[in-house]
């Protein structure tokens, strides 16, 4: 025993005491640790004789639940007589009526220099402080220092060999203390996972913490261990069978078995804020930074034992992983799944970006998936499963796309077009044709055409939720800015003339009246569009599609539900619905009130196009690139076709 305790080395290998400093904890058995107590869980706590007086099974029951811990406390390391040191805020000083020991010493927990196979060994260039990962020669905590501990002697048995005749001879290790670079004061009874077992009385499992012996971040499943007391019976809690896992030996067994798969799986503390325990791209959320500044990362350094003292082992939020392209696709991900409720039936995408100097790199889709794992002990953990995903891009129409002059074609054709008509058609206005096709309100037409034709310009580029609002606003507005000229005109000719068959009694409606007649029909397209655009607006919405290749990601423009919909099918399907109607009854005039044809032909023109688009687009399967591209040639169509209508029959 002496020989341990003379076994410690300072920072030079220089062999001192291993003697406890002021102000450290040693544990004092109470009446030579036979006096034992109940344990503070609550089993234990019960008193059964209350509980269950009148029913002797159930008591009996109760008292085997009841554990019982052995009596000790824990004493602290004073100066000498008549010093003082603070613990806790407290002052403490030696005198006799605490009879705190002011010098006591401890058996070391020796650490040694090792080599590949995890053996000790003082070869230099061979070793390694304290991992076989990474082979160089093993200093003391000075840095300098090689060490050369070759102590021999019996420090320590390992055991019992028998001899033939039955004899019992100890076994000596004589090497216990070779390559030893650093010794400790290590007791369990101090450490989280002993003191939390110990008070539970059940097995569990630790939260992550550093471990004692190689400063690396862990868990520990601890198991208490009892033995019965022969005298009374009772079940004594006599210790702690703990087995430990490093985050770094989870990640690699991750590793192990994802490597070579092209899914990224993760796990994830369910408890805030979400600590990453490993990933099977090795990132296991721990990092090591300054013990005195937490935002600087620990130095790289040969001597284990000097890091030790100036760094120290900190964890990482999953929201916080921004070391390169994987670790943004799990944190991403799981901010993802959490903003969404974690729904366990349902995939969720996620963009994730790399980039270098402020420059994106890399780029790429995932679909993630989350499950709940809880194990008894205490683990809570959420599992996250990230696997790539094809990119369809064929939603939205960008400069340079095979698909792009078919959209901007017509477009621009189209709004050419129609201005070209609507200059032809102001000239001639002082034509008797022209007077008596009410021209003002046929150009106000002919010019929401063109504008309309313009709007399909808005078309062009990603689904994002500025654009995806900016079309939702331009094509409908401009569609019903083009069609209310043509409806209030088709009601002022009907309320004039009626349907032909009956001379009308005279009236006049000025051209003033019915160009204020236009404006409500304007602001309520206006007032729909503006609720809209805070209640339910248009936006960028990602979404994934299963087919038997695989998971296709898709960003397509959409509303949460819909209402806006059926809102505008309702009221500009009324305005041509009704506009149809009127142009119908008047189908009878007179020839010299030949508009009336033109109006009916328009007006059908329209209806029979917008019907056709409403099918292509909410009936057939397509992308929305198609959906705009035939949205643009409909327009086109719709537009040229109906100004055509109007004007050069009077040219």
């Amino acid at each position: 025993m002496q020989k341990h305790l003379e076994s410690c080395v300072d920072n030079h290998g220089k062999m001192i005491p291993c003697l406890m400093h002021p102000g450290q904890s040693y544990i004092e058995c109470i009446d030579g640790c036979k006096a034992i107590q109940k344990c503070p869980d609550e089993n234990s706590q019960r008193d059964c004789r209350q509980l269950f007086d009148d029913n002797e099974d159930e008591r009996n029951s109760c008292e085997e639940e009841v554990k019982w811990c052995i009596s000790y406390r824990e004493q602290i390391i004073l100066p000498e007589s008549d010093g003082a040191i603070t613990v806790n805020n407290a002052k403490i000083v030696n005198t006799s009526e605490n009879n705190y020991h002011s010098q006591r010493g401890y058996i070391p927990w020796t650490q040694h220099c090792i080599d590949s196979s995890g053996l000790p060994t003082q070869t230099p260039g061979q070793n390694s402080v304290p991992g076989p990962d990474n082979l160089h020669n093993c200093y003391h905590s000075d840095g300098s220092t090689p060490v050369q501990r070759n102590l021999s002697g019996p420090y320590a048995y390992c055991g019992i060999d028998s001899d033939d005749d039955g004899t019992a001879t100890p076994i000596i290790c004589n090497t216990t203390f070779i390559g030893g670079f650093v010794s400790y004061n290590y007791d369990p009874r101090y450490r989280p996972w002993y003191t939390k077992t110990k008070e539970m009385q059940e097995p569990n499992w630790s939260e992550p913490y550093v471990f004692f012996q190689n400063d690396q971040m862990g868990i520990s499943y601890s198991h208490p261990i009892y033995k019965t007391d022969e005298d009374d019976g009772r079940k004594v809690f006599v210790g702690v069978l703990a087995l430990d896992l490093t985050l770094t030996g989870i990640a690699s067994f991750l590793i192990k078995n994802y490597d070579e798969a092209e899914n990224i799986v993760a796990i994830i503390e369910e408890a805030e804020p979400n600590y990453l325990i490993a990933s099977s791209t090795g990132t296991t959320g721990v990092k090591k930074v300054l013990k005195d500044d937490h935002s600087m990362p620990c130095p790289e350094m040969e001597n284990f034992a000097l890091a030790s003292e100036i760094c120290t082992t900190v964890r990482i939020p999953v929201a916080e992983l921004k070391n390169g392209f994987m670790e943004r696709v799990i944190s991403n991900s799981y901010m993802i799944q959490k903003k969404n409720g974690f729904p366990p039936s349902r995939l969720l995408p996620v963009q994730s970006k790399d980039d270098t100097d402020d420059v994106e790199v890399a780029q790429g889709v995932h679909a993630s998936q989350t499950k709940q794992f809880s194990s008894v002990g205490g683990i809570n953990w959420r599992i996250m499963i990230m696997s790539p995903v094809d990119i369809h891009e064929d939603d939205s129409i960008l400069p340079g796309d095979d698909m792009f002059p078919f959209l901007v074609t017509p477009a621009i054709i189209g709004s050419v077009v129609c201005m070209a008509l609507l200059l032809l058609f102001t000239k001639h206005r002082g034509e008797q044709e022209v007077i008596a096709s009410d021209w003002r309100f046929t150009g106000a037409f002919i010019f929401g055409c063109a504008l309309l034709n313009l709007a399909c310009l808005s078309l062009i580029g990603p689904n994002t939720d500025s654009l995806c609002l900016s079309r939702m606003w331009f094509l409908n507005f401009f569609f019903v800015l083009a069609l209310t000229p043509l409806f209030v005109k088709t009601w002022r000719f009907y309320k004039l003339l009626g349907d032909g068959t009956v001379i009308p009694r005279r009236q006049s409606i000025s051209h003033a009246k019915t160009t204020l007649m236009m404006i409500p029909f304007i602001l309520f397209e206006v007032l729909i569009l503006t609720i809209f655009t805070f209640v339910d607006p248009s936006r960028a919405e990602e979404m994934l599609e299963y087919d038997d290749v695989g998971v296709t990601h898709r960003i397509v423009c959409t509303h949460e539900n819909s209402a806006f919909f059926a809102v505008q099918v309702v009221y500009q399907g009324s305005l041509i619905l009704v506009g149809c109607v009127l142009a119908f009854k008047t189908r009878n005039m007179k020839k010299e009130y030949r508009d009336n044809q033109q109006l009916m032909l328009t007006l059908y023109n329209i209806a029979l196009v917008g019907t056709v688009i409403l099918i292509v687009a909410n009936v057939v399967k397509v992308y929305q690139g198609t959906i705009r591209i035939f949205l643009s040639v409909g327009v086109f169509w719709m537009t040229v076709f109906s100004c055509c209508v109007f004007v050069l029959p009077r040219l």
